[in-house]
């Protein structure tokens, strides 16, 4: 399977990236190319504006007239004009109320920094800027966005090749209740009442989330993740309280998911295939809904 540009939103480019997950590949190259087309068409907007700026004005004018365009931006841009994602400017204080003040003193700073200069121009620098702001603003989304829809279809496609059944046999996006504090992504019905499984998308330098998750489930529970870093201690809590800690990443996650729970429920499960040719012909058995959740 060679990584390309796959599109999130439909279901064809979420069945090639749950198949990918289920080989134990990297999927974040799966996702980089949606990501890419978000960065471009956010720096062409950019570059729009910065084309209706006047050209060779001096920094009054050219900030002023920055100024004006401001109120019309919308959206995010608004807030990357300022060299901000919405988020730091919360952080910062920064709203509609100040954002022109707030405007005047980047401006101020940046004429300062590349006056008598050579190769940076003021306007260059505001460019940069900006396209920071985009850049943060939109990987931060699309982490949680894409994230999320994965962990999803995942489970959701992974527990039916094994044969079982949404709403029957497995539930997703368990709320909080009397019984459980936190929402938890996932239950199964076993011969002794359902377990709780938990999935994170995690690189190994987040491995506290995969440890609140292993906390999470609790005894006998289910927790899937990408990978974790040399220094995690995850899995050994895991074992300790009998808990399924199963890896993505180079490894045949859904062989490890039958493994686990057949011995723990009265029906029998389906064993699933291990080679790049089963896994496909199996998800393209499946009706879109199951990886849209629509």
């Amino acid at each position: 399977m060679t990584p390309s540009i796959y599109d999130l939103g439909t279901a064809e480019g979420l069945r090639e990236i749950v198949g990918a997950l289920f080989m134990g590949y990297n999927y974040r190259l799966y996702t980089e190319g949606e990501t890419r087309t978000q960065l471009v068409e956010a720096y062409r907007q950019l570059l729009a504006i910065l084309d209706e700026l006047p050209a060779d004005a001096d920094y009054e004018t050219w900030l002023d007239a920055l100024k004006d365009r401001l109120g019309g931006a919308g959206d995010r841009l608004e807030w990357w004009l300022l060299g901000l994602g919405k988020k730091t400017a919360d952080n910062l204080g920064v709203n509609k109320s100040n954002r022109l003040a707030y405007l005047e003193e980047v401006g101020r700073h940046l004429y300062a920094v590349c006056e008598g200069q050579d190769g940076l121009d003021f306007e260059d620098a505001m460019l940069m800027l900006w396209a920071g702001a985009a850049t943060l603003t939109i990987r931060g989304s699309q982490k949680s966005r894409v994230g999320k829809r994965l962990e999803a279809a995942f489970m959701r496609v992974g527990l039916t090749i094994l044969g079982l059944k949404e709403g029957e046999d497995f539930w997703l996006g368990i709320p909080a209740d009397a019984e459980v504090d936190r929402e938890v992504d996932g239950e199964i019905a076993t011969r002794r009442g359902r377990i709780r499984v938990e999935i994170g998308l995690i690189e190994a330098g987040n491995p506290e989330v995969i440890m609140d998750k292993v906390t999470r489930v609790g005894r006998g529970g289910m927790v899937i993740f990408d990978r974790l870093g040399p220094r995690s201690n995850a899995a050994q809590v895991a074992s300790n309280t009998q808990v399924a800690f199963i890896q993505i990443r180079n490894n045949k996650p859904l062989t490890q998911m039958y493994a686990h729970l057949q011995p723990l429920l009265e029906k029998q499960l389906t064993e699933p295939p291990e080679d790049f040719e089963g896994i496909q012909e199996s998800l393209s058995a499946l009706p879109d809904k199951l990886f849209t959740g629509e």
